[in-house]
């Protein structure tokens, strides 16, 4: 055979071979040893069982017989893929009962195990074709070979067309079995045929060929010497120097040199880390909302174990509650992409380039909640939530080792297979990417990356485990008016309002007006939030007396409280509603450190904690009609080019209770429940978050038959921060830039 180009090592290897002080390599992967085995495959027959040897020089061969004639063993240039040639036969000189062939490199132990095994009957035994175990008919056994080395590591390829194939873990060796194979056919498609060296090679480094009717100990021996975990040893200076390649060596002047290694255990780490990443990264797109729930439902809350009764499951929450943890804890499994790579033990320097910024509410999480009523949030109040942030990680463990086991080997492959192997990559930018590697090279990476990537799922839970950089999902975020509209400004701020009488009108945005007809709040939805409008009109002129307007942006605390104070003033003194004046109501800013100040005709109050928010009494309002004086309120940053803010306009005849109540809830000092995924990033500098403590009580334990007549979440159900609406015009986010 022509020699070809050696290979380079790769990592781990498929032999393991140690050079001692000379050219010695102890080759325990067997099938890449080659020949140069110290055995003679027909010594002991000669001297021990006096069989007969003859040798024709001219022809080079040599042919060793039984003392009966009934085996003859041939070797020297016979076939080109048959060296060694074993014939049996029922009677002496008679035709073959079955053969046996072994080619130039196929190591001398394998064929060594063969003839031995012919050896069976010492001086006295009865050779005739009746008796000797080597002749008896039917004992064909090419299953059970195949049995054996399945499970001695090789991995069964299925049958077709009736071929049955198994490979070696390396992808180097492969054996295969022709049920309708001709009995005599040897060299053609004989009915067992075992070979090494690579699947597309053409000719493989050493074959072994065997009949239909091979006896099982013929079979046996074989395959039990060549699985044996024993090394062989072989002189590198005489082995091909493909084989030699496979140990990590090439052959030099100055003896056995190490080949550079295709890819190391790092490297391996690294695709594994990243093949990770990547699917977490998209776990929504192999788990949907409603697949998380199914997962859960008969998942116990950790929380609830230690209290007295049965745990509750998941399966057994409202359904709204389901929903939301479910969403929560895929948004978990998400974000865990930016750190999986600390399970295979490495340093988070060493993934950089793997990682990912995945808890971004404006961008990569949104797929996840836009499956589930176009992005809207169910609308559960947080303090009232039957789970903690605890239950949420142990959730995202089932839930990220529910994604692992989902994807197949050669999903796994497909996540790192086209990336360059980091210790190939060079400063200059050129690189060797995985699927440069010659196939023996680069499938074994494949299985060993699909091994390591299974054990990261069997420990998934370990991603949210303590001292894990796993966000809280469910925060307590102050101050207030940094803290992002939440979840509930779609819903709550109508609560007052409906709670006072007011009905409720649904056009193309929903109108909820006074039962005397003279106030209206529209509630207009957006993608990104809600605007509140509530317009006073003037019974007398039929012209707005006066209006209050959030944006989209706007906590949900301050416009339900300005709501609220609206609904209690209607229902006390409907009168103070049309007749107020424009000075007071901010008494709570003075109180609370704000200051005040007067600049160009504006008089404003600004925040204490440098800024981040103000109030500014302006003779022209930006949203109102052109000039248009009142109260202009801002949060966080409104300029433009930011828009993470929100703005609040008052025209100057609100009346004072509504000032009040939005002054006084712009200096509450209390925290305000939040997802973590929906407070602002621009903020978080100016932002104290802390995890949701849990308000679970032993007697809100979830009645099991309630839960099970509890509504389904759907048409009639109330969903917050609803998206469903056109996108309208919007006035521009407009006010003071800081």
């Amino acid at each position: 055979m022509n020699a070809a180009a050696a290979e380079p090592r790769k990592d781990p290897l498929p032999i393991s071979a140690e050079p001692d002080s000379d050219t010695h390599l102890d080759i325990t992967a067997r099938h890449l040893a080659g020949r140069g085995g110290q055995s003679d495959p027909v010594a002991r027959h000669v001297l021990a069982f006096h069989w007969q040897h003859d040798h024709n020089q001219v022809l080079s061969q040599s042919f060793t017989s039984s003392p009966d004639h009934r085996f003859r063993i041939a070797s020297g240039q016979l076939d080109p893929g048959a060296r060694w040639r074993i014939t049996a036969a029922r009677e002496p000189l008679g035709p073959p009962q079955w053969m046996a062939g072994f080619s130039e490199n196929t190591p001398e132990e394998f064929v060594t195990a063969v003839t031995e095994a012919l050896l069976v009957a010492l001086p006295g035994t009865d050779w005739t074709g009746e008796k000797h175990p080597a002749l008896k008919e039917g004992q064909f056994a090419g299953d059970a070979a195949l049995d054996a080395l399945v499970a001695a590591g090789w991995r069964t390829m299925g049958e077709t067309r009736g071929i049955r194939r198994v490979e070696s873990p390396d992808y180097l060796a492969r054996a295969s079995l022709r049920r309708n194979a001709d009995p005599l056919d040897l060299m053609g498609h004989c009915a067992l045929a075992i070979e090494a060296g690579p699947q597309d090679a053409g000719e493989p480094y050493w074959q072994a060929l065997f009949t239909a009717d091979v006896p099982a100990l013929v079979t046996d021996a074989f395959v039990r010497t060549l699985t044996d975990p024993a090394p062989l040893r072989r002189d590198g200076e005489w082995m091909d120097e493909r084989l030699l390649a496979h140990a990590g060596y090439t052959m030099t002047e100055d003896g056995l040199a190490p080949l550079p290694r295709a890819y190391t255990d790092h490297d391996l780490d690294l695709a594994t880390a990243q093949t990770l990443s990547n699917l977490l990264a998209g776990a929504d797109a192999v788990v949907t909302v409603d697949d998380a729930t199914t997962v859960l439902a008969d998942q116990a809350l950790p929380s609830t174990q230690q209290q007295p009764g049965a745990p509750i499951t998941w399966g057994e929450l409202p359904e709204e509650q389901r929903l939301l943890g479910a969403m929560l804890a895929l948004d978990l499994v998400k974000d865990s992409s930016r750190y999986v790579h600390r399970l295979l033990g490495l340093a988070d320097a060493d993934a950089a380039a793997h990682s990912h910024d995945l808890f971004d509410p404006d961008a990569v999480n949104r797929p996840v909640w836009d499956r589930v009523v176009a992005g809207a949030v169910p609308a559960v109040p947080l303090e009232s939530l039957r789970f903690t942030n605890e239950d949420l990680y142990a959730a995202a463990g089932l839930i990220a080792a529910h994604v692992i086991a989902s994807v197949e080997a050669s999903g796994v492959s497909e996540g790192f297979y086209d990336q360059p192997i980091a210790s190939r990559s060079t400063p200059d930018g050129e690189s060797v990417c995985w699927e440069n590697l010659p196939d023996p090279v680069e499938w074994p990476a494949h299985d060993e990356v699909y091994r390591r990537f299974t054990a990261v799922g069997a420990k998934a839970s370990d991603l949210f485990a303590p001292g894990m950089p796993r966000p809280a999902p469910l925060v307590a975020a102050a101050p207030a008016h940094l803290a992002g509209r939440g979840h509930l400004a779609a819903t709550a701020p109508a609560a007052p309002l409906l709670a006072a009488g007011w009905t409720r009108a649904d056009t193309r945005s929903t109108r909820y007006v006074s039962p005397c007809g003279r106030i209206s709040t529209r509630e207009t939805p957006y993608v990104d939030g809600t605007v509140w409008h509530t317009i006073y009109t003037d019974p007398s002129t039929g012209r707005p007396l006066w209006e209050f307007c959030a944006d989209r942006q706007t906590p949900a605390e301050i416009t339900t409280a300005v709501h609220q104070a609206l609904a209690t003033t209607y229902t006390a003194a409907s009168a103070d509603l049309r007749y107020s004046t424009p000075v007071g109501g901010l008494e709570p800013l003075a109180e609370a450190g704000w200051s005040e100040d007067s600049v160009g005709g504006h008089v404003f109050w600004t925040s204490p904690d440098g800024g981040t928010a103000m109030v500014d009494h302006t003779s022209d309002l930006p949203f109102a009609q052109s000039g248009t004086p009142g109260w202009l309120a801002t949060g966080g940053d409104v300029s433009p080019q930011v828009r993470t803010g929100w703005t609040v306009e008052m025209t100057g005849l609100v009346p004072r209770p509504l000032r009040t109540a939005m002054a006084t809830a712009l200096t509450r000092t209390e925290p305000v429940a939040r997802l973590a995924r929906q407070v602002p990033a621009a903020h978080m500098a100016n932002l104290t978050l802390t995890p949701l403590k849990p308000r679970l009580a032993a007697s809100a334990r979830v009645d099991r038959a309630a839960a099970a007549r509890h509504r389904s979440v759907g048409a009639d159900a109330v969903w917050a921060d609803a998206a469903g609406a056109h996108e309208q015009p919007c006035p521009p986010h407009r006010g003071r830039q800081r």
